[in-house]
């Protein structure tokens, strides 16, 4: 065979195959009855028996949002639309949720009768029509479960299921057996919505932790909102009997929290008798603003706690730092005068030996030294007089005055033929002759009562200036160095005598 034709063989093939699949579809589609009702007139309908009979499925048209169409086993000449107020009715079946929701459709799932009793109820008398197709299934029927938690799309699957006797709904549907389709909304965003004349509109939104409140962008006339949680199963929807009048904004905050679900379901229903369009939405308020203000309050206050006790931990070690300091301070001005009193006791040891030995001591005595020849810092010295600048070391001891190591040898004492000595070098040589250390000018007590004090520090005065020594210090600085080179070796030998003394 010619591989063209072969090929347009195979066409062929695909193509009958297709079409069988497409009639068989169209025949399990096809209702086993169908026809028209009219308005509050019954109507009887004898069913074929088949083995394969377990359940009948009635998908109902009414033409009226205020019709509901009954199915019963026995007359229901006798049954007002008054009655309709128990779903749980067990002399007839009906879709009770679908007569509270206007809807347009109406299904009703009953074991299989041969003789069946349908009618059509209708609070208004209008001579309207409703029709009705008629489905014999194998499926067993199942109370909780109509058609199978297909909604109203009979034979068509919509993937919800019916588990443990229950209808586990899609996301978007709910209802007792799945039938209604509703809108996920979001927070803070305005939703365009468009609802006929006497229907509803569903919308489900996911609770947070919010306040939550309904806004519209202008207040319509008779539009009414009902809100229900989710359930499983759904046996409460939307409804006007639990409704309330749509403003441009309401609080739904205690409904939910009496509802303490996690979904819920928002219809609105247009009750007038045109077509409406307008704008929606939620608003929620995080963690509510008192909330908010509170747990900042809470977060304020621990902060300043935490930070005051922080500053109050620091003032403490601050404390204990310094009474440390204090302390020892304390101590080492205690060990200061301790080391002092020490120091005075031997010095009066010292000036008393020097008193009672005249072979040694044959200068001035200790009290007439103190009373004339007063003690100041060398940097005193210094500011009152600079020319004493130039004496930088004590001529007794050759130990440093301007960079003295220690307090005692800061002290200093000046002559009254201006030179300057450490005090304690000079009362040391003045005990022990009557002359000064550096240039032998030679002192009297007269000459020393009537010339002191010859430099008065507190009130910065300098007397005498007209001496030997100031006159040699300007004009004859050599005949000073001659004098120094005058010193005989003796008189070298005391004094590094009386420096080791003074030493010790």
């Amino acid at each position: 065979m010619p591989l063209k034709v072969r090929k347009e063989l195979q066409i062929q093939i695909i193509q009958m195959i297709i079409f069988v699949i497409c009639f068989l579809f169209l025949i399990k589609g096809k209702p086993d009855y169908s026809g028209q009702l009219d308005t509050n007139i019954e109507q009887q309908i004898k069913l074929d028996k088949s083995s394969k009979a377990n359940s009948i499925i009635i998908k109902f048209y009414v033409s009226s949002s205020k019709a509901v169409c009954l199915v019963s086993q026995s007359s229901l000449e006798q049954v007002a639309i008054t009655d309709l107020n128990d779903p749980k009715n067990e002399s007839f079946a009906y879709d009770y949720q679908g007569y509270q929701a206007n809807s347009v459709y109406q299904l009703v799932e009953i074991d299989f009768y041969q003789l069946l009793y349908i009618r059509c109820l209708q609070s208004e008398q209008i001579n309207e029509k409703s029709s009705y197709e008629l489905y014999i299934t194998e499926r067993p029927f199942i109370e909780s479960c109509i058609n199978d938690c297909n909604g109203y799309n009979y034979p068509e699957i919509q993937n919800s299921v019916c588990v443990s006797m229950q209808c586990n709904c899609l996301d978007s549907y709910f209802g007792l057996f799945c039938q209604f389709q509703s809108s996920k909304i979001y927070s803070n965003v305005y939703n365009k919505l468009t609802i006929e004349s006497n229907k509803w509109i569903y919308l489900y939104y996911e609770l947070p932790t919010t306040n939550v409140e309904l806004q519209t962008m202008n207040e319509q006339q008779d539009v009414f909102y009902s809100l229900v949680s989710e359930q499983t199963p759904q046996k409460t929807i939307p409804n006007l009997q639990n409704s309330s009048r749509l403003l441009s904004i309401v609080n739904i905050q205690e409904e939910i929290i009496i509802s303490n679900a996690d979904v819920i379901y928002i219809g609105i229903y247009n009750n007038q008798s045109e077509q409406i369009e307008f704008q929606f939405k939620i608003v929620t308020y995080y963690q509510d603003d008192q909330s908010i203000f509170e747990r900042n309050r809470i977060i304020i206050i621990i902060t300043v706690c935490a930070i005051a006790t922080l500053f109050l931990f620091a003032i403490g070690i601050s404390v204990l730092r310094t009474r440390k300091h204090q302390q020892i301070r304390k101590q080492v001005q205690e060990t200061i005068r301790r080391n002092l009193n020490q120091q005075g006791f031997l010095d009066q040891q010292q000036q008393s030996n020097r008193v009672f030995d005249p072979a040694i001591y044959k200068g001035f005595q200790i009290r007439f030294i103190k009373d004339h020849f007063k003690a100041n810092y060398y940097d005193k010295f210094i500011q009152v007089y600079p020319g004493l600048s130039q004496f930088e070391e004590c001529a007794v001891c050759l130990e440093q005055m301007k960079n003295a190591n220690n307090k005692l040898q800061k002290i200093c004492c000046v002559t009254p033929c201006f030179h300057i000595f450490h005090y304690i070098c000079l009362q040391e040589w003045l005990l022990r002759q009557k002359n000064c250390p550096f240039c032998r000018t030679v002192y009297n007590r007269k000459k020393i009562i009537q010339d002191f004090p010859w430099i008065d520090i507190g009130n910065i005065q300098i007397k005498n200036t007209d001496s030997n020594y100031l006159c040699r210090i300007k004009n004859q600085i050599e005949s000073v160095n001659d004098s120094r080179i005058e010193l005989n070796q003796n008189q070298q030998s005391e004094q590094t005598n009386q420096l080791q003394e003074i030493k010790d």
